[in-house]
């Protein structure tokens, strides 16, 4: 008797695992992500880390900034993609999020971009998540 309790548990857990996923696979892209461009007031104004956040069932694979030569000027833009293709492949979902003003040295970011190949690593999401949004914008 004491078998049958403890294995009816881990059955039930077992045979509905696939339902309890904390992430659902995302089957549209540019739908998931033009959410975020809908709803921008949310993240406007905003560090980026709350946007970061919310996208619990996608995160950016790629992340390609818009440097200025002159080290002195705030970065502009940055665009984001989500499948593991080359950031520049093209008619990828890429959401581009124009940042505030601000006095971060923008150094960091091109040594991370040049050391990994324009993936969102930890060190790339620790850079941006202090950065306040300015805008959204998505296409594809």
């Amino acid at each position: 008797m004491k078998i049958q309790l403890t294995l009816f548990p881990v059955l039930f857990l077992f045979c509905f695992n696939p339902f309890l996923k904390a992430q659902k696979a995302v089957s549209d892209t540019l739908t998931y992500v033009k959410k975020f461009e809908t709803n921008k007031e949310k993240y406007i104004g905003k560090p980026f880390s709350l946007l970061l956040k919310d996208m619990t069932q996608l995160q950016p694979k790629n992340a390609k900034s818009d440097i200025n030569e002159d080290p002195s000027k705030p970065l502009q833009s940055t665009m984001f993609t989500f499948s593991n293709k080359d950031i520049s492949s093209g008619h990828e979902v890429t959401l581009i999020i124009k940042w505030k003003p601000d006095t971060i040295p923008n150094t960091p970011i091109e040594f991370f971009e040049q050391e990994h190949n324009y993936r969102f690593t930890v060190s790339e999401r620790n850079f941006f998540e202090k950065k306040i949004v300015k805008d959204i914008v998505v296409y594809k």
